[in-house]
């Protein structure tokens, strides 16, 4: 992302009333970015805090204090394996992450007024699904403050994690009415919790589009409050990210059905998927719209298509 670009991504969180938080994360390495500092000094400049994702390899101790002394507020170690697991996985020496990652914990501690953040993000996979309390363990002992442990993710199609939904088009109409008459949303909350935007200023429909199949617009022509609409429209559209997504509520549904079908789950997992949906991620949606009606905010002409 070009510095010019940033700024103009700064001033977009600036317009909003309550300033969010800027994270630098996303499909890559934030560390290989050559102005990241610049980027968190700027930022911290403006008012705006900055968190960061990074898998630590690249955050020698020297690094750790420039980004420290840049205003840096919180970071995330992208990190769900340990030892050799770890160097089988991400092919990088998993000592040099520890150390780093034990380095900077250790720097934070002398700027207490600032109380600098920390958390570890784990993705369950084959490798550590029986081994993710262990790692969770190991880093809460070293000190870090959050864990988030996440299922994987197939990026909007972008990555093959075995889905059935992605095989067939069958449960779609079963999965809406499902949703319905459990009064849970059809509408996907990850758009308008989280505002992505790319290294060019595009913003896309959520940081699950990898392959950025469907721009939305600048950020030097659309303000973060504008991009609500044109999410809800894009949505309706369906839009290849959202289509082959599993995070999307109607695929999640699916895919819960497919399962029971093929004998590897049950009711009751569908039950906590939808409980999951209605208690934690439909709140997520912006206020102003009825997650059970909000088809009827589209424009006409607008029509949600199925699949």
């Amino acid at each position: 992302m070009p510095f010019d670009t940033f700024t103009q991504v700064v001033a977009r969180v600036k317009e909003l009333e309550i300033f969010p938080r800027i994270s630098l994360t996303g499909q890559g390495e934030s560390l290989l970015h050559p102005q990241v500092e610049a980027f968190i000094r700027y930022a911290t400049d403006q008012g705006v805090e900055v968190l960061m994702t990074t898998n630590a390899n690249l955050l020698t101790p020297a690094l750790s204090r420039t980004l420290l002394e840049a205003g840096l507020k919180g970071i995330c170690f992208s990190i769900s394996d340990t030892e050799e697991d770890y160097e089988l996985v991400y092919n990088l020496d998993f000592e040099t992450t520890r150390t780093n990652i034990f380095s900077f914990l250790e720097l934070a501690r002398e700027y207490p007024e600032r109380e600098v953040e920390s958390a570890v993000s784990i993705v369950v996979h084959d490798l550590n699904e029986h081994k993710v309390e262990q790692y969770s363990e190991f880093w809460r002992a070293a000190g870090i403050g959050e864990i988030f442990r996440f299922e994987q993710n197939n990026r909007g199609g972008a990555c093959d994690n075995g889905h059935y939904f992605t095989e067939s088009d069958r449960y779609v109409q079963q999965a809406k009415d499902i949703l319905a008459k459990r009064k849970v949303t059809s509408l996907c909350s990850a758009p308008f919790y989280f505002v992505f935007i790319g290294w060019s200023g595009q913003y896309y429909i959520c940081c699950s589009d990898y392959r950025k199949t469907d721009p939305l617009g600048s950020v030097f022509d659309y303000s973060i409050d504008a991009m609500d609409q044109i999410k809800l429209e894009a949505f309706a559209r369906r839009p290849q990210a959202c289509a082959e997504c599993n995070v999307d509520p109607v695929n999640g549904v699916r895919e819960k059905l497919f399962e029971i079908e093929n004998g590897e789950a049950e009711t009751a997992d569908l039950n906590r998927f939808l409980k999951q949906q209605r208690m934690f991620y439909q709140p997520r949606l912006p206020k102003e719209l009825d997650p059970l009606a909000w088809e009827e905010s589209l424009p006409s002409g607008i029509i949600a298509r199925e699949g």
